[in-house]
């Protein structure tokens, strides 16, 4: 599995759509004319998840953003404000993508710790 992203979450990616880095589109099959790919992420309880990463239709700067499936999972998850979410995709296999919600425990000199949730 390659990391894709890491993100601790602000209020927008938890009230609304999650925000990603531009450097991942390389990781999805985008339909062109709608400027979106669905996929399917499973969890670590390996439950599956529907979502949608698309991009701005009229910007030259894409801003990628997970919308459909999302709100879902950040409240069924119990997702807040601080917590981290990474996202991985199998890029020797069956291109699968994985998730893994994480929340801050504490600092231990000087480093946060975090812990899978």
């Amino acid at each position: 599995m390659k990391q894709l992203f890491s993100k601790v979450l602000s209020p927008t990616d938890i009230e609304h759509r999650l925000a990603v880095p531009s450097e991942i589109l390389w990781a999805f099959e985008f339909d062109q004319a709608h400027r979106s790919a669905d996929f399917e992420v499973k969890d670590e309880a390996r439950q599956k998840w529907q979502f949608r990463c698309s991009t701005r239709k009229k910007d030259f700067h894409p801003k990628p953003v997970i919308s459909k499936g999302w709100r879902r999972f950040v409240k069924d998850k119990g997702l807040q404000v601080g917590d981290k979410v990474v996202l991985y995709k199998d890029v020797e296999g069956d291109s699968s993508y994985k998730i893994k919600t994480m929340k801050k425990v504490f600092k231990l000199f000087g480093e946060e710790v975090w812990l899978e949730s």
